[in-house]
This record gives structure tokens, sequence and C-alpha cells, in this order.
């Protein structure tokens, strides 16, 4: 299903978003397989933070963060590195029982949780949920796994994108307000005849006594100039 060069785009403006479209991406791939339309949920832990889940619904959504706070279901299972399967809800399997009233309550019979390995230090699980009983035979649990480690790459990918974006977008802001600041201090240099260490001190002055940062008082002083302030260019 997944060859080694293949990535999927999970690319968003937020981590809930990208796991919001890993979920989508994973119920559409596996439920023709599966032969039966299946819900997603995601879910990601990290030390110290809340976990985060994302789902195709929020049933699934809901009963994957009922899992992790009782640490009682097969999305635990995984969080922990293994693979977890329900086959349906009458299962004689006694591994968890406090979990088959919110299954049931939810309107699911089966589920399958499989480990997500993603950046260090963080654990996760990609878990498939349906209606129908028996759904995850042999073959059908070899492409959720194969599914799975693609995933788990063009997760990562898309991670590290959104990473790299961020830097780019605070450099480029960081410059924009360097600049701004760097011809104001000039225009006060040719009015005051003073250096630069002088011209930035007034404005760095002016900014406390203001209460406003000193970006936003360079910038208002820029605007006065005829012609307004200039714009910052930047070469790609």
């Amino acid at each position: 299903m997944g060859s080694a060069g293949v990535l999927l785009d999970f690319r968003a403006g937020s981590e809930k978003d990208s796991l919001g479209l890993l979920a989508r991406a994973a119920a559409a791939a596996l439920s023709e397989r599966a032969g039966c339309s299946l819900d997603c949920a995601i879910s990601v832990v990290r030390p110290g933070l809340t976990p985060l889940t994302a789902g195709t619904s929020e049933q699934a959504a809901t009963l994957a963060r009922w899992d992790l706070r009782n640490s009682d279901g097969p999305v635990s299972q995984a969080i922990a590195g293994r693979l977890a399967v329900i086959l349906n809800d009458f299962s004689r399997d006694q591994r968890w029982p406090a979990y088959w009233g919110p299954l049931r309550d939810a309107g699911y019979r089966s589920v399958v949780s499989v480990p997500l390995q993603l950046e260090s230090g963080c654990k996760a699980a990609l878990t498939l949920i349906t209606e129908k009983t028996g759904v995850f035979a042999p073959a059908v649990l070899a492409d959720v796994v194969m599914f799975s480690k693609l995933a788990a790459r063009s997760y990562v990918m898309a991670s590290e994108v959104r990473a790299a974006e961020a830097a780019a977008a605070h450099l480029r802001n960081a410059m924009e307000a360097r600049t701004s600041i760097d011809v104001a201090c000039g225009v006060i240099m040719g009015q005051n005849r003073c250096s630069y260490e002088e011209a930035f001190g007034i404005i760095a002055k002016a900014s406390s006594n203001r209460n406003v940062k000193v970006r936003a008082l360079a910038e208002s002083l820029l605007e006065d100039l005829p012609g307004g302030a200039p714009a910052t260019h930047f070469k790609t």
C-alpha cells in the first residue's frame, strides 16, 4: 500500500489540523479494504503536555480520549507500543472490562489500534473503529500496519515543514522589525545629529514611557514621513 518513496500530504497550519488530515486519509484508504465504513482517531502523547486527539467523528475522538484518560483500552495499548485488536464487542477478551460500555455507547463493535512511530519522545496511535463485527481479518490488519508506517513518515515530514515555515515567518518578522527600527534610528540620527546608539536609546526610552513595543513606535514614526513607511523586500 505504501512504498518507501511515497509520502502523503498532511501539511496544515496546526498539529491538530494535520492529525485530522491523517485520520481522514486513513479512514478513506482502509474502508474499501475492510469492506465497510471506518472511523479513525489519531492520538498523540508528549511528556508534560495534554494528549492530543483528532478523529473523523466526535464519537471516535471521544472514545479514544476516554481510553487515554483511563489507561484502559486498545488505544492505551498502542500508545505503549503494542498492536491491539478487538474483533467485536462480544469477544471474550477480558483485557479491558471497563472499555466495553463506552465502546457500545459510541455505536462501535470492532477496533484496531496500532502504534505510530513519530519523533523521539512522542507516543502516538492510529485507531480504526467500525459498527461491524469481525472486520479486522489478518489481511486487513496487514494493510493497517503498512498504512501506519506510511502515515508516520508523512506526518513527521509535515511537522518538519510546519516548523520550518514557522521559523521562516519568525525570521521574516524579525527582519521587518529590524528594518523599521533601523530606518527610524536613521531619521532620528539626521534630526539630532547623534549616533545610532543614541538614536536607539531615544526610541527605547519613548517605547518604555508609552508602554508600546519598539517596533510599533518606530513604525508610527515612519508613517509620519512623506510617503509613509518604506516597504521591506526580501529576495528569494
